[in-house]
């Protein structure tokens, strides 16, 4: 920690008659005249062990406070700066320097956070506001609340766009934020940014080999292969922001996409059923089924039959397509069935599409014997 200003002048005015007695008087000239902060905290000690409750407590604690910071000793200057605070919430140096270096804190005990919390808020106006959002973005990082944490860093970063930092920070924030899988690739893209950054806000030399090497990691991870990592860091290295609309693909989406590429060869109908299957089971699936789905006719299909309900002279024949053991489509007849295939023949159907549920995956689709062939 670099050396910082001591906070103010010792207000050495008065006589002896203000202090506890003429010893706590002379004790304190000792430590004003004292330069060795080794030497100066020892007298401080000597001063509050016998004088722990004297008048002049709040200035004791300012002189902790400067010699804690000679000494470069960055936890015992917040404790000491929380002290301060304690009995002078407002005091404004106080307030900036255990902002300043709560996020480099050792320990993120609960009051520590929620001191931290107060004093950025209090500093977000003027000249202080990237310092204060910096630390309160790092104080709800700490809480696991990401989403705030995500808010104040995206702040940051728009105030100081060269910062590597910041790009580490949020992307790290971003990563954490699994239930919401697009902001995986927005998090490679500030990490590959913290990673290729070079110059003025860049991260130590050290550093940066480090981040280097979880960006190829975390980028080899999601997309199944380094392929494309090099354009990644040269595009996050000339931009503090992925331009709109960009993603990575993931290995899970790549691998669909190849699945889907050698289905489109060899098989396009079921094809275009795993597809369907697949949108009907998305998120947005209720409102396909309604929007797109409902009461039009299915093209024809094949699939194995699994069983007919009843299962003798059957009004409905449940069919498996993907899996010829996993029900997947029902066709409803509109008369019992004597002469229905029997189980495990390969059949090719079509109908109307009449319902549809998730789970168990079920599509229903109204047809007639006329429509059914092996």
């Amino acid at each position: 920690m670099k050396r910082l200003p001591i906070l103010l002048l010792f207000p050495f005015c008065g006589n002896a008659a203000d202090w506890a007695d003429r010893a706590e008087y002379d004790l304190v000239l000792s430590v004003r005249a004292e330069m060795l902060p080794q030497k100066r905290l020892a007298l401080l000690d000597q001063w509050k062990a016998k004088y722990p409750k004297s008048g002049y407590q709040q200035a004791r604690r300012e002189l902790y406070f400067a010699a804690y910071q000679s000494l470069g000793d960055s936890e015992r200057v917040l404790d000491t700066a929380a002290e301060i605070l304690g009995a002078e919430p407002a005091h404004a140096q106080a307030a900036y320097w255990y902002t300043v270096l709560l996020p480099q804190a050792g320990t993120v005990a609960p009051e520590r956070l929620a001191l931290g919390e107060k004093t950025s808020r209090a500093l977000l106006t003027g000249a202080m506001e990237p310092v204060a959002r910096r630390t309160l973005a790092w104080v709800q990082w700490q809480r696991g609340d990401f989403a705030a944490a995500e808010t104040e860093l995206r702040q940051c970063l728009a105030t100081e766009p060269g910062k590597a930092e910041t790009a580490a920070w949020l992307g790290t924030v971003l990563a954490s934020q699994t239930k919401q899988p697009e902001k995986q690739p927005q998090a490679l893209w500030y990490l590959a940014r913290a990673a290729s950054l070079k110059g003025d806000g860049a991260l130590p030399d050290s550093q940066r080999k480090q981040m280097n090497g979880l960006v190829q990691r975390l980028y080899a991870s999601y997309h199944g292969e380094a392929a494309g990592l090099d354009r990644l860091l040269a595009a996050a290295s000339a931009a503090p922001d992925p331009p709109a609309g960009f993603t990575i693909e993931s290995a899970a989406a790549m691998a669909i996409r190849k699945f889907d590429e050698i289905l489109a060869q060899e098989n396009p109908r079921l094809g275009e059923w795993v597809k369907m299957r697949r949108q009907l089971e998305s998120e947005d699936g209720d409102r396909y089924f309604n929007d797109t789905l409902h009461n039009n006719p299915l093209t024809p299909l094949k699939g194995t039959l699994i069983r007919g309900v009843p299962e003798n002279k059957p009004t409905e024949l449940v069919v498996g397509v993907e899996d010829p053991a996993t029900p997947e489509i029902v066709l409803k007849l509109p008369r019992e069935w004597a002469k229905a295939p029997a189980p495990g023949t390969v059949i090719q159907f079509e109908g109307s599409i009449d319902s549809f549920v998730k789970q168990p995956f079920t599509l229903t689709l109204i047809t007639e014997p006329a429509k059914i062939t092996k």
